[in-house]
């Protein structure tokens, strides 16, 4: 499994990250067997989020029981989000949630360090500053080794690298944004920000002279580039996650790419949805992809993509079509 670095974390780093929310409604033992069967397939990299709790059930539970049966805990990441709207909608993106949120991620899941926490979201009516100064001192209690952001805007990422570098702070390390070969049409919830399609080419090319990584979230568009959503489920949709589909990717252009992608798929004997996680981490770009794989065979699908390496023809051909 290739790895990268981001700042602040000493571990090697997966450039595939495992999704867990998928494997909270089984048992603890089939759920422990694909978090095993992940890291036996290179993935050092576990993805949760303050918002996945429900009830006794959450994402946070879950990995910190899989991780008190493992002696491996300082060569595996735990990437971890907070101050996400509460159920009513109402913004958290304050100094005090970062620091409720970080303390039930680490009270859930009886760990002492998280590797990376990222803003979940963001309000821009909140001055940078405050939100720079209290992660911060979340880095040095030793409670989080490095920060983030999630559905951020460009703008709001440099400003907060901008005011890290005069006052001295650390930095966001990463940015989690929506990122695929499918471009979004619509917005699946409130305040999502995505880096496709061709308006967002000036983000994509700032992350590009900046450095900043890209940890990239639905990477297979909600499914609409796996090969388990059909036509026909999208343009007669029976259920409320295929209409969702439809509206969020379902275009000619994405259509088109998604069938130039299984053309180049079955040239190569991989599947569809490998393709498509292949042209996320291909790109010039430094991204990881977010997967959910919720059985082993997925998982190891998952992390089989990260080796495949698309010539730039392919790439281009996949995007835009024959020359």
């Amino acid at each position: 499994m290739k790895t990268t670095s981001f700042a602040g974390i000493d571990t090697a780093i997966s450039r595939i990250v495992q999704g867990s929310l998928g494997l909270i409604w089984g048992t603890d033992a089939e759920a422990f067997a694909v978090l095993d069967a992940a890291v036996e397939s290179g993935i050092t990299a576990f993805d949760t989020a303050h918002i996945y709790d429900f009830d006794d059930r959450g994402v946070d539970r879950l990995l910190g029981r899989w991780l008190s049966g493992r002696g491996d805990r300082d060569q595996l990441v735990l990437m971890a989000k907070g101050c996400h709207p509460d159920h009513e909608g109402n913004a958290r993106v304050v100094p005090a949630a970062i620091s409720d949120d970080i303390s039930d991620t680490l009270e859930r899941s009886g760990l002492e360090r998280l590797d990376l926490w990222s803003f979940h979201r963001d309000d821009p009516g909140v001055p940078i500053g405050e939100l720079v100064d209290a992660v911060n001192a979340e880095v040095a209690s030793g409670r989080i080794s490095a920060w983030g952001v999630s559905n951020w805007t460009t703008g709001r990422i440099r400003d907060a690298l901008d005011y890290a570098a005069k006052e001295a702070r650390v930095g966001p390390v990463a940015n989690s944004a929506h990122y695929s070969l499918a471009a979004q049409l619509a917005p699946p919830w409130d305040d999502v920000v995505t880096l496709t399609g061709r308006d967002a080419e000036p983000d994509r090319q700032w992350h590009r002279d900046v450095g900043l990584p890209v940890v990239a979230w639905s990477s297979l568009a909600g499914g609409f580039l796996s090969a388990n959503v059909t036509r026909s489920d999208l343009e007669q949709p029976d259920d409320d996650h295929f209409a969702e589909v439809a509206r969020c990717y379902a275009n000619v252009e994405n259509w088109a790419r998604r069938d130039r992608a299984a053309t180049v798929a079955d040239e190569r004997g991989v599947s569809l949805s490998q393709v498509a996680v292949a042209w996320v981490l291909g790109d010039d770009m430094s991204t990881l992809a977010i997967t959910g794989g919720a059985t082993i065979d997925e998982v190891r699908q998952n992390a089989a993509a990260a080796e495949i390496e698309l010539t730039r023809d392919e790439r281009r051909a996949i995007l835009e079509g024959p020359a």
